[in-house]
């Protein structure tokens, strides 16, 4: 693949085939290279590289870009790049469609056809988003006119929600590993919330006993291309939020210092039988090897099941540690820093179910503003009572106004009429 720039100074890139075969033919094709690029007139290819890229299928420029992208990613995440673009060339390989003329409904088909095999619409997501990546590359090297991806409905994620241990079932965890060989790394993972390749990549240096400190700063990843395994140890990490600095627990401490003691006990025991290439990493078995990702999953495993407790992976033990700071009031952003996620909404979206405190002080606030209305809405009812009530006893004592009124008046028209009767006798005599 030659990469350059136009007479415009526009980016281009060429794929050029050494009809060599893959595998074992590594020296035989950089010998090829060398030629090709001898002999190549790149001013006369430039015309042509247009042309000639309308005859690419879509499978094989996928393969080719995937190329570019082993350059640019983790290798844990090209190698499930690989293991995607397998599966969409098995489904497009006979189809035999050219990059220029794929179809939006081409890739809704393959989708369907992952649907169907039960895959999950967060597993259909990464696939489109390879897909997309690939054709953007095409689009902005003028290979198509349009990134027909877009065009396709993005696969809807499943809301994901994280299992996890209380401090009881993790209690009761560390009780069956005593004995265990992956004992550090399960308790570590738990105390600190680890990924699964930065306990595993905890280097002694990275340990400060002195200023009770722990550095993040290296991780073990394996991986799988073509059926052979690879060991990765970088001393680099993914972001610089990775990149942490903890406080030593005591308890972590302890732990650390009894595993130190022990490697040396090995160490005497074993002598040249002990493995001496992985004295700078902390997670090793008796016999000094390195504790691998894959090997590490597998023992939590069978300690589950061994033990009868509640089925978890392995990286749950994470988010068992985020869900306990959680539960004890710890903010969602102190755990963000504690965790080492790029960004808040990251362990926002995660853990936000979890959040037990937020959401109780949330309901507590919206009860007392409620119990506060309903207090107002009571005094507002005594007013209105009393105000009834008052109405009540004017209108009484209007009513025995009136009553006394008509007494009087009856009393005066009665004395009247004995007055009168009185009058009247007195003439008459």
């Amino acid at each position: 693949m030659i990469s350059y720039k136009d007479e415009f100074g526009k980016p281009r890139t060429k794929w050029i085939s050494t009809k060599l075969r893959v595998g074992n033919n590594k020296t035989k094709a950089k010998e090829e290279m060398k030629t090709i690029l001898k002999n190549l007139d790149l001013d006369k290819e430039i015309k042509q590289d247009i042309d000639n890229s309308q005859d690419v299928y879509f499978v094989d420029f996928l393969k080719s870009y995937l190329e570019i992208k082993k350059q640019k990613v983790e290798p844990i995440t090209y190698s499930q790049y690989v293991k995607e673009t397998e599966r969409i060339s098995s489904y497009f390989k006979d189809m035999r469609i050219k990059l220029k003329d794929l179809k939006p409904y081409h890739i809704e088909g393959f989708y369907k056809s992952l649907y169907e095999k039960g895959l999950s619409g967060n597993t259909v997501l990464h696939f489109h988003i390879l897909i997309r990546e690939c054709l953007q590359y095409a689009f902005k090297n003028d290979f198509v006119n349009v990134n027909v991806a877009d065009k396709v409905d993005r696969p809807k994620t499943d809301g994901y929600k994280a299992s996890f241990y209380t401090i009881d079932e993790i209690q009761k965890l560390f009780e069956c590993i005593q004995d265990h060989e992956c004992k550090l790394p399960i308790m570590l993972t738990a105390m600190y919330g680890f990924r699964r390749s930065e306990v595993l990549g905890l280097k002694w240096e990275a340990i400060d006993f002195e200023n009770k400190l722990i550095y993040v700063r290296h991780k073990i990843i394996e991986t799988q291309i073509d059926g052979k395994r690879y060991i990765h140890k970088a001393d680099k990490m993914k972001n610089k939020t990775s990149n942490r600095v903890l406080p030593l627990l005591p308890q972590a401490e302890e732990l650390l210092l009894k595993h130190k003691e022990q490697v040396e006990n090995n160490k005497k025991l074993l002598g040249k039988s002990y493995d001496k290439r992985y004295l700078d990493y902390v997670c090793v078995d008796n016999l000094g090897r390195l504790i691998l990702p894959n090997r590490l999953s597998h023992n939590f495993i069978k300690i589950i099941r061994k033990n009868n407790l509640k089925h978890i992976r392995f990286h749950d033990l994470r988010h068992s540690c985020a869900s306990i700071m959680l539960s004890n009031g710890v903010p969602m952003k102190q755990i963000q820093e504690w965790l080492g996620h790029a960004d808040f909404g990251t362990t926002a979206n995660i853990y936000s179910h979890l959040d037990y405190k937020t959401k109780q002080n949330s309901a507590n606030t919206i009860s007392n503003v409620f119990n506060f209305n309903l207090k107002e809405e009571d005094k507002t009812n005594e007013i209105d009572k009393t105000k009834e009530l008052e109405e009540k006893i004017a209108k009484l004592e209007k009513q025995l106004k009136s009553q006394q009124e008509d007494e009087e008046y009856q009393e005066w028209l009665k004395e009247k009429e004995m007055r009168k009767k009185k009058r009247q006798k007195d003439f008459e005599m």
